[in-house]
Order: structure tokens, then sequence, then C-alpha cells
């Protein structure tokens, strides 16, 4: 029998996409560093991946995600205080919200019955 994605799951999938392209942005960004903006890059793209199995209720994805959530979480909250620029600590904030946001959304129990 076919679980259909609960509406947790697909925010989770919108939130966790809204995450990775705005990771993807990070070179627009002026007067970041060059490794900053590589591991943003590479989260960018494993969140898109991550994406696509969260979508598909994927318990491979709601790892990835958990995982990549969490470490995009770490990595941005000290963004909040050191940034080159406005739009950065604002994109920092969305990042770290967003991210706690997901994990909470990934494990809750409708969410957790679809990846069975």
């Amino acid at each position: 029998m076919k679980i259909s994605r609960p509406g947790v799951l697909t925010t989770a999938a919108i939130l966790l996409g809204l995450v990775s392209l705005l990771s993807l942005a990070t070179p627009l960004l002026g007067g970041v560093p060059l490794p900053v903006i590589v591991l943003s890059v590479v989260a960018g793209i494993i969140g898109l991946i991550a994406v696509y199995g969260l979508w598909k209720a994927k318990r491979w994805g709601m790892i990835l995600a958990l995982i990549l959530s969490a470490l995009n979480a770490l990595s941005a909250a000290p963004g909040l205080f050191v940034q080159p620029n406005p739009i950065a600590t604002v994109g920092a904030g969305v990042t770290v919200a967003f991210s706690v946001l997901i994990i909470v959304l990934a494990v809750l129990p409708s969410a957790r019955a679809a990846y069975a």
C-alpha cells in the first residue's frame, strides 16, 4: 500500500529546496571567502539530492536532510554575528531558522510514518 506524502514532509522538502538554492547563490554575495563559497555550493547540490529523497519519502532522503540541515544550521549560526554585508546576515538567519524547522518537520510522527 502506497502512503501519500504528508504535508509536513512536503513543507520540509520545499524549505530544504529554498535553503539549497540559497546556498547555491552564495557566490553572488561579495566578500565571502572562497572556502565558504565552495562548501556552500557543495551543500546546495547535496541539499537538492536530499530534497528529491524527501519528496519521494525515502528514508535516505530524511537522513541526508537531517544531517545537512544540522550542518547548515551550525555553519550559518556564526554568520548572524560576523558577515561582510547585511544580505549575508539575513541569509544566515534564514538558513538557521529553516534548517531547524526542516529537522523538526522531518521527524514528526506523520512524516516518519511515510518513510516506512
